[in-house]
């Protein structure tokens, strides 16, 4: 649970848990309280002492470790050469991609004036998908590698966003606010097709994820009263409760084999990694806060 994530999905806001975000404000005000000191101690000098500035990774300069910097959302090429990833560097959100040393990071949305996130790689790492401000609101755009060729797939009046490829990389899965609430998609890469998945009117869907054999999609549903991890065939039938707990259960990450879900937890009052079987049962921690 970055709290980048949580900046840059409330600039283009798809999802309204509102019981979740009792952690992240807290984060948010311990960020804002170090933010304010560090104002007010540097307000007090005549001069910044050249020290406190250095030459950044990205090739900008800035205070060392600026707190207002952000870089998140990593997300690996095909064939793990490159990272794609989003950061405020510049003043806003934009899509970079970087050689996974940390060389090479080359803003390829380049949109000063709207925010983009969430990248997606196409599975053959020609496209990359992400979701974007630049049309006024949340929408799945699409782009080659190298950041030409900028389209908006979705091209509708609600907010869209966190777009999942399917791995024969002929469909793309993504959220949507467009019916009131949070509901699961799936269109064509033309951004034809767009089909809703989950129909029930009343509760929140979100996080799609598919298993490496495009058969079924993992996702996050508050439909039960909390958070659970549900799993879904491609086509949106047979929707199944997997975690089954009463504390909050969401992010759902496939196993490259698709024998294993792995998730993340509040069940132990602090958010925890665990992972199950793709049916639900053997459900274990693995990270445990110290």
């Amino acid at each position: 649970m970055k709290i980048i994530s949580f900046l840059s999905y409330c600039r283009l806001n798809l999802k309204k848990k509102i019981h979740k975000m009792k952690n992240y404000l807290i984060l948010l005000s311990v960020i804002a309280l170090v933010t304010f000191v560090l104002f007010v101690g540097v307000s007090c000098k005549k001069e910044v002492s050249p020290a406190i500035e250095e030459k950044l990774s990205d090739g900008q300069t800035g205070p060392a470790n600026d707190p207002t910097i952000y870089k998140s959302d990593p997300s690996w090429s095909p064939d793990g050469k490159m990272i794609a990833f989003n950061s405020n560097r510049n003043g806003n959100f934009e899509i970079y991609a970087m050689n996974t040393d940390g060389t090479g990071q080359t803003n390829l949305t380049n949109t000063p004036a709207t925010d983009e996130s969430g990248p997606s790689w196409s599975p053959d790492g020609k496209m990359i998908a992400f979701q974007s401000g630049q049309d006024g609101k949340g929408e799945i755009f699409i782009m080659n590698a190298d950041g030409t060729g900028q389209t908006n797939l979705t091209n509708n009046p609600a907010d869209d966003g966190e777009p999942f490829w399917s791995p024969d990389g002929k469909m793309i899965a993504f959220n949507s606010y467009r019916d009131g609430i949070t509901k699961i998609y799936v269109m064509k890469t033309d951004g034809s097709g767009q089909t809703l998945l989950t129909n029930d009117p009343k509760t929140d869907d979100s996080d799609p994820s598919w298993s490496n054999d495009g058969k079924k999609i993992a996702f996050e549903s508050n439909r039960d009263g909390n958070w659970e991890i549900y799993i879904m065939n491609a086509d949106g039938t047979g929707q199944t409760n997997l975690t089954n707990n009463p504390a909050d259960d969401g992010f759902p990450s496939w196993s490259p084999d698709g024998k294993m879900i792995a998730f993340n937890s509040y069940r132990d009052d602090n958010f925890e990694i665990y992972v199950m079987n793709a049916d639900g049962s053997g459900q274990k921690r693995l990270t445990m806060a110290k």
